[in-house]
């Protein structure tokens, strides 16, 4: 039994000290769990404890303005905020509620021993002091926003109706629903359960659970002062009411907002000041019948519109995820605006974070440059315990400089509007066989680059959308054709590719020579095909039927030297270049001239088509086919496995222009220039390739020199002090265009109207064939002098590159001289 009683103590003694034991593990990790908190989550615990008695309210900032290179605004905010109240405010909730509070609160120990009866009448008789104290809370919002009283409660009364209407079509609706669903279930409709459904369909909508707006689009000014309205509460003493309403001499100190459930929402605007200028077009710069009414000096005046959206772009109310995304990556990887946007007293809060409803860059300009033109919003701080106030200052977003001239821009679209004539396809414009039919509008480009900078100073897409009808003017025409070629929202200066063809050829010569397969001087028959005994494939574009079978060797001659070749755009020449330099140097060639990247990085840009597409077998994968030799001699003349932008066409001329040395074009002025790469083209190729250019335009026998307009010779460019190097240039495109033609009985196109079979009619049908795109690349400056700009225009489907896109870029050449950056030189036209 001793024993017994000596174990059982053992064991209670071995419990106790286990119990002891797990008590001090417990203790020590309570501990150390309060020095963690004492010490080492202290500060940030403290810092919680802070900002709960902050009270935050954020002031919208204002986006930065776009700018073109002479400092007129293109985008800008138009500062405006609108001015909201709860719903619940509005349609007296806010008082009826409050007046439940108020009652509980000053009968809190009799509450629960009241009936529900007398809660009611208790609560409904703090409304009338309620209700007055928001009827001067409206009075003071008027008074402060300028505004009609009558005007506020005008808006109060029509937002109240239309949410009322709304609430009443969705409560029917799900009481139908309701209904359904118990029937469905075999339940009977007694008043009970309708009691309910009703009162589940009558549960809030969204537009009752929402501030809206009772003064819109308040000026800057004004919205600031609201804002600081809002955050301001009244201190006074309230009657406190016995059970029957009456007043007991009791009264309570309450704090009150000055005005419930105000608010104020961004509601600021983004013009565009520049979406339609007006310009006077001289007609007597134009060519042939285009001058007009025969007068010679009349000027046409012309409306553009539209012209800088497709570069801008817009902005959009609302956040994406990818919004919230991009604006995170973009403040780790740059520390300085990291460090400006935390800029807050005790807080790690970004102040240009997106919040709902922000606008945000969409496209073009407003999206690339989203960081730099988003502001930071302004912050002002009220201690709850003391009442005390402080303000962190808004930042404007910062302003964007483009290098466009605006004027300049909407000059060079007026010239290729419709209305001037210019840009409609006429029948002096080359083979109706590959091109649009007469009469029609022509799609097309135009682009212009300063040398010396790389800035790009007009980007001119046309079509473009109608500012006063962006929906309707987006409309493809019916019958046109069956690809989408003329949707005027595509920017074909930067986004459409087009084979280079003869335009390119400046660019075989100078590398050819730079990379020793041509000697200078070295002379190449042209017998009008390149292959020895076919004279169907690789020919020259004067050896046709029409020409007589002519070769350049005939006209010139004799063997063509370098400037001869490009003056007359011999192709026979440039095949020969083209073969020597071999595909891969070919490819390396326009890969150097800036092909196979995209030019610009405000703007979405299309890289251009570099290389032999693969083809693909009946399971869709790959065939690898290597390059041919036929691929080397095609790229010669720029068809083939290559194609770029008008934008990449002028940088290469402005390429060849600074001696080989390539800047690559830039639309946003930056404070840094941009990187120089030196190509590595021999000084003497240059000098050869661009006295071709010149005599291309300057000769009578070149490409870009001139044609006959209605048995009148014309000259393509005519502005007087004025040098021009340029090259035409026509590039084929597989296509299917509605034409009109003359269709035999069965069922074949006749071209030639000396082969009509009888019983032929004229018919409107899709044709497929190979068009020609028309391309003119040139460089200009003042007469005597070098090069300062370089020009690209392409027209789609148009014809003839000398006669369609020639006449369009003198044109340009005019604008310029208009905007005071080519002189004017002496008066009249050019011989």
């Amino acid at each position: 039994m001793g024993m017994y009683e000596k174990d059982g103590l053992g064991m209670f003694h071995g419990r106790l000290v286990l119990l002891a034991a797990l008590g001090l593990v417990g203790f020590a990790a309570l501990t150390a769990q309060l020095g963690r908190l004492s010490f080492l989550d202290g500060e940030r615990l403290k810092a919680d404890a802070e900002r709960r008695l902050e009270r935050l309210a954020y002031e919208p900032t204002v986006r930065g303005q776009i700018l073109d290179r002479t400092g007129r605004v293109l985008a800008r905010d138009r500062p405006s905020f609108d001015v909201r109240l709860d719903y619940a405010v509005l349609s007296g909730v806010w008082v009826e509620v409050m007046a439940v509070r108020f009652a509980k609160a000053a009968h809190e120990e009799a509450w629960g021993e009241l009936a529900s009866e007398q809660r009611d009448k208790l609560a409904r008789s703090y409304e009338p002091f309620l209700r007055e104290h928001l009827e001067r809370g409206l009075i003071e919002l008027a008074r402060v926003a300028d505004v009609p009283l009558a005007d506020v409660l005008e808006r109060q009364a029509h937002v109240v109706a239309r949410v009322g209407k709304i609430a009443e079509l969705y409560a029917g609706f799900r009481m139908d629903q309701l209904e359904e669903r118990a029937e469905a279930r075999g339940q009977e409709l007694t008043d009970e359960l309708k009691a309910r459904l009703e009162a589940q369909a009558r549960r809030p909508v969204a537009e009752q659970e929402r501030p809206h707006t009772v003064i819109s689009r308040v000026d800057d000014e004004v919205g600031l002062r609201i804002m600081q309205l809002a955050e301001q509460t009244i201190s006074f003493e309230a009657p406190v009411l016995d059970v029957e309403g009456k007043a007991t001499g009791t009264r309570v100190r309450v704090e009150l907002p000055v005005v419930p459930g105000l608010s104020v929402g961004d509601a600021r605007d983004r013009q565009y000041p520049y979406r339609k200028i007006t310009v006077d077009v001289d007609r007597s710069t134009l060519p042939g019948p285009l001058k007009g009414d025969g007068r010679g000096d009349a000027s046409l005046s012309v409306t553009v519109g539209g012209t800088l959206d497709a570069i801008i772009g817009r902005t959009r109310r609302g956040v994406y995820a990818e919004d919230v995304q991009r604006r995170n990556a973009w403040l780790k990887s740059n520390a300085d605006a990291q460090h400006v946007a935390l800029a807050m007293t005790g807080r790690d809060e970004d102040r240009g974070r997106y919040m709902e409803g922000d606008h945000v860059g969409h496209t073009g300009v407003e999206a690339k440059m989203e960081h730099e033109l988003r502001g930071l919003r302004g912050v002002r701080v009220r201690r709850l315990d003391t009442g005390e106030q402080h303000a962190i200052e808004r930042t404007p977003g910062r302003d964007v400089t483009l290098t466009l001239d605006a004027v300049l821009q909407a000059r060079i679209a007026a010239a290729m509007s419709p209305e001037v004539g210019l840009t409609v396809a006429q029948g002096w414009h080359g083979n109706i066989q590959s091109r649009r039919d007469d009469g029609l509008p022509l799609a097309g480009a135009a682009v212009v680059i300063d040398i010396d900078t790389g800035e790009v100073l007009a980007l001119v897409s046309t079509p473009t959308v109608d500012p006063d009808d962006p929906i309707g003017s987006a409309t493809r025409p019916d019958g046109l054709e069956t690809q989408d070629w003329d949707d005027p929202r595509f920017n074909r200066a930067t986004s459409a590719i087009y084979a280079p063809g003869s335009i390119a050829k400046a660019l075989t010569l100078v590398w050819a020579a730079s990379r020793g397969e041509q000697q200078l001087g070295e002379r190449i028959a042209c017998n009008g095909h390149y292959l020895p005994g076919r004279k169907d494939v690789l020919r020259c574009w004067i050896y046709r039927s029409e020409h007589n079978w002519l070769t350049h060797n005939i006209v010139a001659g004799g063997d063509l030297d370098e400037p001869e070749a490009l003056k007359r755009s011999c192709n026979i020449y440039f095949y020969t270049l083209g073969s020597r330099l071999g595909y891969d140097r070919m490819i390396e060639a326009y890969r150097q001239f800036g092909v196979g990247a995209a030019p610009l990085d405000a703007v979405p840009c299309a890289e251009g088509l570099l290389g032999r597409i693969p083809r693909r077998d009946k399971d869709g994968n790959p065939i690898d086919i290597p390059p041919s030799r036929t691929d080397a001699i095609m790229l010669g003349i720029g068809q083939g496995p290559v194609a770029w932008t008008p934008l990449h066409a002028a940088d290469a001329f402005a390429t060849l222009a600074r001696g080989g040395v390539r800047l690559g074009p830039t639309l946003v002025r930056r404070e840094t220039p941009p990187p120089r790469q030196d190509i590595g083209l021999d000084p003497s190729s240059i000098d050869a390739a661009l006295e071709g250019l010149w005599l291309s335009v300057n000769d009578r026998d070149g490409t870009g020199f001139g044609t006959t307009i209605n048995d009148e010779y014309v000259r393509y460019f005519t502005a007087p002090g004025i040098s021009v190097w340029g090259k035409t240039g026509t590039a084929q495109q597989d296509a299917t265009l509605t034409k009109e033609v003359r269709v035999a009985p069965d069922g074949e196109v006749v071209w030639d109207p000396k082969k009509e079979p009888p019983g032929t009619v004229t018919r409107f049908r899709p044709v497929k064939a190979k068009y020609t795109h028309a391309w003119f690349v040139g460089l200009v400056g003042p007469e005597g002098g070098r090069p300062k700009y370089a020009i690209s225009v392409m027209m789609e489907f148009a014809g003839s590159g000398g006669r369609v896109s020639a006449p369009i870029a003198n044109q340009v050449i005019h604008a310029l001289q208009e905007e005071g950056y080519l002189p004017r030189g002496s008066t009249g036209e050019r011989g």
